[in-house]
C-alpha cells in the first residue's frame, strides 16, 4: 500500500514557468489575469506549480504574493538556487575568491556595464562605487538597491555568490561582450538572459542542473514535468524535458528546441489540463 501511495505521489504533474518574457509580460511587467487564473485552476486540481528563472527568490515571492499564488518550488538565479516549498534544497555557488577575481576584471569595463550581486534578502549591491544615488535611481526597478558598494559588502561575506549580474545596457554590448567574457572567464558559466543582461554562475550550473537536483530530492517523474520558457538560458531545460512549450515571440533558434509553441502560459496550462 505504501509503495502505491508513493508511486501516485511521483505522478503528480509539475508545471514550471520561466519568468521574464514568459510569465511576466514585458510591456506591463505584470502577470496577466488569464495566466493567474489558469495557474490557480491548475493548483486547485491538486497539481504542482513553480518558477524557473534568473531572478532571485525574494523577487519571485513578492511577485507571486501580489497575485496570491503559492509556488510549490522555485529554481532561481539561473539554477544556482533550488527551493521546495520554503526549504532550500541546493545551492551551487561561485567560490568567493573566484567571484572577487571576476569582479576585479570587470572593473575595467565600468564605462559600458554595471555588474551587481543580489543578496539573499533581495538587496542589490553594485560594483560601481561612484554616484550611488544615480545607480539607485537607474536601477530602482530591481527593488532594493543599496548605497554600500559590492566590494565593501564582500569584505564581510563568507559564503559564495549565486550569480553575478551584468547590466550591459544594450543588445550591441551583449553581443560584443558575451564571447569575450566567455573566453576570459572560462572557469564559470557566462550566459545572456535578456537583450541587455549577461549573467555569471558557477561552472556547469544552469536550469537543467537545478532540475536534476529537484527531481532527485522529490523523486519526481520526468515525464510529469512541464516547462515553458522563451530565452537561450531555457534551452538546457527544453533539451532535458519531454513536455516543453515555448513562447511564440522567441527566436527561431530557441523555438526549435521546444515541442509546442503558445502565446502565453494560460494557453499551455489549458492544453495540459485538457489532456488529463
Amino acid at each position: 500500500m505504501e509503495k502505491t501511495k508513493e508511486r501516485k505521489k511521483k505522478m503528480i504533474p509539475l508545471f514550471l514557468s520561466d519568468l521574464d518574457g514568459t510569465l511576466i509580460h514585458e510591456e506591463s511587467a505584470m502577470i496577466s489575469s488569464d495566466d493567474v487564473q489558469e495557474i490557480k485552476n491548475w493548483q486547485k486540481q491538486g497539481y504542482l506549480f513553480g518558477l524557473v528563472t534568473g531572478r532571485d527568490r525574494v523577487f519571485c515571492m513578492n511577485l507571486l504574493n501580489r497575485y496570491e499564488i503559492v509556488p510549490d518550488c522555485l529554481i532561481t538565479c539561473n539554477g544556482a538556487m533550488t527551493f521546495w516549498k520554503d526549504h532550500r534544497i541546493d545551492a551551487s555557488l561561485i567560490d568567493l575568491s573566484v567571484a572577487k577575481n571576476i569582479l576585479k576584471e570587470l572593473e575595467m569595463y565600468l564605462d559600458t556595464i554595471d555588474p551587481f550581486f543580489t543578496a539573499e534578502d533581495g538587496s542589490n549591491y553594485f560594483l560601481r562605487e561612484d554616484d550611488p544615488k544615480r545607480i539607485q535611481k537607474e536601477f530602482a526597478y530591481l527593488g532594493w538597491v543599496r548605497e554600500e558598494s559590492l566590494k565593501t559588502y564582500l569584505k564581510s561575506r563568507t559564503e559564495g555568490l549565486a550569480k553575478i549580474s551584468i547590466a550591459a545596457k544594450s543588445l550591441e554590448n551583449v553581443q560584443r561582450l558575451l564571447p569575450e567574457f566567455q573566453e576570459k572567464f572560462a572557469n564559470v558559466e557566462v550566459m545572456t538572459t535578456s537583450k541587455d543582461y549577461i549573467e555569471i554562475t558557477r561552472k556547469a550550473t544552469n536550469k537543467a542542473h537545478a532540475m536534476t537536483k529537484l527531481i532527485d530530492h522529490q523523486n519526481l517523474n520526468l515525464k510529469e514535468i512541464i516547462f515553458i520558457g522563451d530565452g537561450s538560458n531555457d534551452i538546457p531545460l527544453f533539451d532535458m524535458l519531454e513536455c516543453t512549450y515555448v513562447m511564440r515571440h522567441a527566436s527561431d533558434a530557441i523555438r526549435k528546441h521546444a515541442q509546442w509553441e503558445v502565446s502565453d502560459v494560460a494557453e499551455a496550462i489549458r492544453k495540459e489540463r485538457e489532456s488529463r
